[in-house]
């Protein structure tokens, strides 16, 4: 099977684990491309819903894949037991619910050698949330797929809680390593959305109106202290 854009990306930072856990996997594709790849000994494709979890069984049949690849319905990490959580991928969601997967199922979080995470959106509320909870980032993958640009958070639980600046959660602290050709129109994306925000605040004396998905939680002048250290950033990167 071959994987593109944001699936490409996740499948190729899965580590050789004996079990790979995609949680919300929708059409099973990730599983059956680490099976497939011998990236993992076996693999459970869990959903909370029926539906999703019912096609990716039948793509699992198609590819022959049924003794190695379990599929289970159920919330979060919930159908993943404990002595399983080896590679966990969640991706595709919210930042703050992947945040809440994560924290409702602590324990499994902690035990998983790899977790492979890509939200959506708000993903300051999960960087902060994993620094906090004494999980460490050790790299971010920003990636391009259908004109938009996705980070992935590769974490494992270190028992060292820390905390970071307001620009590492919301700008990332890994993703200046390496994501170039990505990296300016990722920053220059990140500072957009702190313009939106920080223009709508200006024009109304209700800003909750006006704040998006992705920096919602900030105060005003934060998104001033972050948006100021980008374009600074951006425009010393324009003089190298």
């Amino acid at each position: 099977m071959e994987l593109k854009g944001r699936l490409k990306a996740i499948a190729e930072q899965i580590p050789q684990c004996d079990i790979l856990s995609d949680i919300g996997t929708d059409h099973g594709y990730i599983p059956i491309y680490a099976v497939k790849n011998s990236l993992c000994k076996k693999a459970l494709a869990a959903d909370l819903r029926p539906g999703p979890l019912k096609m990716a069984a039948a793509n699992i049949r198609k590819k022959g894949l049924d003794d190695r690849i379990e599929t289970r319905l159920g919330d979060g990490l919930e159908p993943i037991m404990l002595e399983e959580c080896d590679t966990i991928v969640i991706a595709g969601m919210g930042g703050v619910l992947i945040r809440d997967i994560l924290s409702t199922s602590l324990q499994k979080a902690q035990a998983a050698k790899t977790l492979l995470l890509q939200a959506n959106n708000a993903i300051e509320a999960l960087r902060k949330w994993l620094y906090e909870s004494g999980f460490d980032i050790t790299n971010e993958i920003i990636t391009l797929d259908t004109g938009k640009l996705y980070c992935i958070i590769i974490a494992q639980w270190t028992g060292k809680p820390c905390v970071k600046d307001e620009f590492v959660y919301y700008i990332g602290e890994k993703v200046f390593e390496g994501n170039e050709p990505y990296l300016r129109r990722y920053l220059q994306k990140k500072l957009r959305e702190l313009e939106v925000i920080i223009e709508g605040r200006a024009l109304s004396v209700t800003p909750m109106k006006y704040e998006s998905a992705n920096g919602a939680g900030l105060e005003t002048k934060t998104c001033l202290f972050i948006r100021d250290k980008l374009v600074e950033y951006l425009q010393g990167s324009d003089q190298l």
